[in-house]
């Protein structure tokens, strides 16, 4: 799997994650912290993204956006930062988010996104 083919697919996971247990509503900062500590693993440079009104978290690889879902990204809107993952779960833990997100599903998100990103470096030996 090329790195392209990794973000094709994070991005696709991370809609049906949307869909499936509401992560862009009160789960985006979860899901970037679990994507940030994989591509930190595989030494894959990033930045984390933040829009306001409504606030979302994502991450920009590149030119790439990962866990943007729908949200239209106006430039006076975003700020970017170099937030580790580390920083992204502790401000997931001490911030208030959306209820629609249950914080029940965070052990089957970060299962999801490592399990791609096993795939992603299996293919790679």
């Amino acid at each position: 799997m090329t790195r392209n083919q990794l973000f094709t697919n994070l991005n696709k996971l991370c809609n049906e994650m949307d869909m499936l247990y509401n992560t862009g509503c009160g789960g985006c900062c979860f899901v970037t912290a679990c994507l940030a500590e994989n591509l930190e693993r595989n030494n894959i440079p990033f930045k984390v993204i933040i829009l306001h009104c409504p606030t979302h978290y994502f991450i920009q690889v590149s030119d790439r956006y990962i866990n943007r879902c729908n949200y239209t990204i106006y430039e006076e809107d975003k700020e970017i930062f170099d937030y580790t993952s580390e920083y992204l779960y502790w401000i997931y833990h001490t911030e208030d988010w959306n209820d629609l997100y249950s914080r029940k599903c965070n052990l089957i998100v970060s299962i999801r996104i490592r399990a791609l990103f096993r795939k992603y470096e299996n293919s790679r030996t």
